[in-house]
């Protein structure tokens, strides 16, 4: 059996794994266009801060061992269904050839979105960076070095993780956020806050509900220009504003797409029989309310690859959605969350009630206890847990990893009320800050019985 696969991301990794542990025989042949294997976007601004190297981002993957064949520096331009094969170049000599398949999964990922802002286009590159790959990070890395400030135009996770790196860098940043608060698709305002004043104390500008209208300069940059009429001098500027689904192939040979991405199945098989999609490249579906719903990140493309590389040879797997699980640590703050936040239960028709928590991740008398504030959203007919959000110094992630686990499980607010943790003061207190955020959202749902 031949499974053809495009692309050597996180999802496509596990793909061709996955269906090589399914299906020991099958022939394996993954097309990549980069001349190395794989890499670890995340840890792109740990590289450009200098925590590690950007070598050291980059993965070899064995593929001839384990009976794979990895054709590095070649492109697929062209899908032909009808006949299960594809076309692909050489990228060294330019040549053609076709590969056939008998099941094909796309893996192609995201491109960083360029926003139409009057100047982007003439300082792209030179003056104007992405975070996209190792590459393109180390141009971050090498402007940093002759520069004094930076502008980051985006406040999702990597342009606030960016904006911290070249803090520490010794640069004068400012960033530069259009929605009213930072990291908007994962939290609500209220843990915002919190945010903003720790990124205020590390000595980071943040402009919030404002958009860059212009870049100034001539032959480099000098400023941007805010749709309010302020003016910020920078000597380089990081676009950190999203991504946006590699759906080209996918779209040209017919195959259903959304706005979003690649539209698939519960088994990640494309309308086409025999072409799955995964990764950042698709549409799934929210494990909430099974609405459409984008995810972009590492743990769902892993989960997808794998179920799609087991059921292109001949198993059977589903995928049953993705909460966005999620956490980043800015300076020494993590921010996690899952779920919806109240925007997106609002959107999705959600009347909730709401349980937020302040407390400490130690007994106040235990030495080097750190403030942690925990928000748990529940639907105020049923009590079901809807979505979560966690801040502080340290403990945010573990107690978001909870609340992902009973929103999957459907469980409502009483059950987590009702959980048992473990305790030691070294780690723990005995009425920890998550169930104490449970018990409120307990007391807010009985006012309306």
């Amino acid at each position: 059996m031949k499974i053809l696969i495009i692309g050597l991301g996180g999802a496509g990794f596990f793909a061709a794994m996955s269906a090589k542990k399914t299906n020991k025989d099958a022939e394996i042949t993954i097309i990549e266009k980069r001349d190395y294997d794989m890499f670890s976007p995340c840890g792109l601004p740990y590289a450009i801060e200098g925590i590690i190297t950007f070598e050291s981002l980059k993965h070899e993957i064995l593929a001839e061992k384990m009976g794979m064949v990895k054709l590095l520096r070649h492109e697929a331009i062209k899908i032909n269904p009808d006949s299960k094969t594809v076309d692909i170049r050489n990228l060294d000599n330019g040549e053609i050839k076709t590969l056939n398949y008998d099941c094909l999964i796309i893996a192609t990922g995201a491109n960083p979105i360029i926003p139409p802002i009057k100047g982007v286009q003439k300082f792209i590159g030179n003056g104007i960076y992405v975070v996209d790959t190792p590459e393109s990070a180390e141009k971050i890395k090498k402007a940093s070095e002759k520069s004094n400030s930076a502008v980051v135009i985006g406040a999702g996770a990597i342009g606030l993780e960016v904006a911290v790196s070249l803090k520490k860098l010794g640069l004068d940043v400012t960033v530069v956020e259009r929605l009213p608060y930072a990291l908007p698709k994962a939290i609500d305002p209220d843990i915002s806050k919190i945010l903003e004043k720790h990124l205020k104390k590390l000595g980071i500008g943040i402009k919030l509900n404002k958009k860059v209208h212009e870049i100034i300069g001539k032959d480099s940059i000098e400023s941007v220009l805010l749709d309010s009429g302020d003016s910020i001098k920078t000597d380089f500027i990081v676009l950190a504003v999203g991504i946006h689904a590699n759906f080209d192939l996918a779209k040209d040979v017919g195959i259903k797409i959304s706005q979003c991405g690649i539209l698939t199945n519960p088994k990640m098989e494309t309308s086409i029989k025999d072409i799955y999609a995964v990764g950042d490249c698709v549409e799934t579906v929210s494990l909430i309310n099974h609405r459409p719903w984008m995810m972009q990140l590492a743990t769902s493309a892993y989960k997808q690859g794998m179920i799609a590389g087991k059921n292109a040879v001949g198993g059977y797997s589903t995928y049953s959605g993705s909460l966005t699980t999620f956490v980043t640590v800015i300076g020494n703050l993590e921010v996690a969350a899952t779920g919806f936040n109240q925007f997106f239960c609002n959107l999705n028709g959600y009347k909730t009630v709401i349980g937020k928590a302040k407390g400490k991740t130690k007994p106040e008398w235990y030495p080097y206890a750190k403030d942690l504030t925990v928000k748990i959203i529940a639907d105020a007919q049923t009590g079901r847990i809807l979505g979560g959000q966690a801040i502080g110094e340290e403990g945010a992630a573990w107690r978001i990893n909870v609340i992902a686990l009973a929103i999957k499980n459907q469980n409502t607010i009483y059950d987590l009320s009702d959980a048992e943790l473990c305790y030691c003061p070294v780690v723990s207190d005995t009425y920890d800050v998550l169930i104490k955020a449970a018990d409120f959202a307990i007391r807010k749902f009985e006012k309306r019985l």
